[in-house]
């Protein structure tokens, strides 16, 4: 037990030292001497304005290298001297993604009266967090920015919608358990509204460009296999003829509240079953890690294998597993390979937004849907807003 101790306290520092991000020593405040372009690997993309404040992240010879949305650019070091004003706001999520039709200006604070500091330019793609108001916060030069809502057109994605568990009454305050109330409302929303649910093999095949959706196309998933997900989803997916996917946590098949092998034969009508791990669904708090980051690329793959099979074995027949949910969201190059090893070809993180194509088919990204939504906030994820 010591030894063991002793291995992690070592692993734990060997990885703070390994991790430690490079940015974290060469990021910089700078401010513009004058208005200048930037550019990304091809082309000019933007323009800060003179006077304007940026984060920078790295540097070369010629250029201050910083972000706009979640691309790094460039702009050119003569026109801008360093400040002494503290870095900040150069990390952020990127859950919508949208187009510029013509040049478009960036403000300093989200008001009619605001400030420019600084355009992008037309016919690009950028990623910008949700909706605030009537502007969307953008990540210009490391500092956010706003952009009016009517100065963009958002591209609305396919939304993946990732559920936990459901209950009659909520008596607790998880957010990821959701009312049976609110899920039949959600549901009755996409029936109404037109939406077609989908299987994971359908979206692989048309993120990977191979094959086309209907235009409002949404995919369920339900992550760690629980009993609700029978007793109190299945029923009003059957009955609004909807498909689901239910992420299993193969260890746990047949436990209390868990689905059981009979669960599984039987609805198979309604859901897809995929791979959410066999035993590696564990979280180290000493590491901040879950063990899909730090167990072994060989230890992951008869992770991952045993639970396929336990999965292929229940069902029978040619069924195959082929998609998996990252446990937490966590992953890892190592279990990347694994994954693609034991025939899985596309995996679900827990990162908010919409799939596009082209999409890293083991990077997909999922709408979170919990118990302090409500039916606006839902249709706007399902818009990517």
């Amino acid at each position: 037990m010591k030894k063991f101790i002793l291995l992690s306290l070592l692993f734990f520092l060997a990885f703070a030292i390994f991790t430690e991000s490079p940015e974290a020593s060469t990021v910089k405040s700078i401010k513009l001497t004058e208005t200048t372009p930037v550019f990304d690997d091809y082309q000019k993309v933007a323009v800060f304005l003179k006077g304007a404040s940026h984060t920078v992240v790295d540097e070369s010879n010629l250029y201050y290298h910083t972000v706009i949305g979640n691309d790094q650019v460039k702009f050119s070091k003569k026109k801008a001297i360093i400040s002494k004003e503290t870095p900040n706001n150069w990390k952020a999520s990127h859950p919508v993604r949208a187009k510029t039709s013509k040049p478009v200006q960036v403000l300093d604070r989200p008001a009619v009266k605001a400030k420019s500091i600084g355009q992008i330019q037309p016919h690009m793609t950028i990623n910008v967090q949700r909706l605030k108001g009537n502007y969307y916060p953008v990540l210009l030069g490391g500092k956010i920015g706003y952009i009016h809502k009517n100065e963009l057109l958002i591209e609305s994605g396919i939304p993946v919608l990732m559920y936990h568990d459901l209950v009659r009454n909520k008596t607790d305050q998880n957010t990821s358990t959701l009312e049976i109330a609110k899920f039949k409302e959600q549901m009755d929303y996409l029936k109404a509204n037109g939406w077609t649910t989908i299987t994971p093999q359908q979206l692989e095949s048309w993120v990977a460009k191979k094959g086309s959706l209907p235009k409002k196309s949404v995919l369920i998933t339900f992550d760690d296999g629980y009993k609700s997900t029978i007793d109190l989803a299945y029923p009003i997916l059957k009955n609004h003829g909807f498909q689901a996917t239910s992420f299993l946590i193969t260890s746990r098949i047949n436990r209390q509240g868990v689905v059981s092998e009979m669960d599984i034969l039987q609805t198979q009508d309604v859901y897809s079953y995929q791979n959410h791990t066999h035993l590696f669904h564990m979280f180290n708090s000493f590491t901040n890690l879950s063990l899909l980051q730090y167990e072994s690329e060989s230890a992951i793959f008869e992770d991952i294998q045993q639970a396929n099979n336990a999965i292929e074995q229940i069902i029978g027949g040619d069924y195959q597993v082929m998609a998996h949910a990252y446990p937490y969201g966590k992953r890892s190059l190592a279990a990347i390979h694994a994954l693609q090893e034991t025939g899985i070809t596309s995996a679900y993180t827990i990162d908010e937004g919409n799939v596009f194509r082209g999409d890293s088919l083991f990077e997909l990204k999922r709408q979170r849907i919990h118990s302090n939504m409500n039916l606006k906030d839902f249709a706007n994820k399902l818009q990517g807003r």
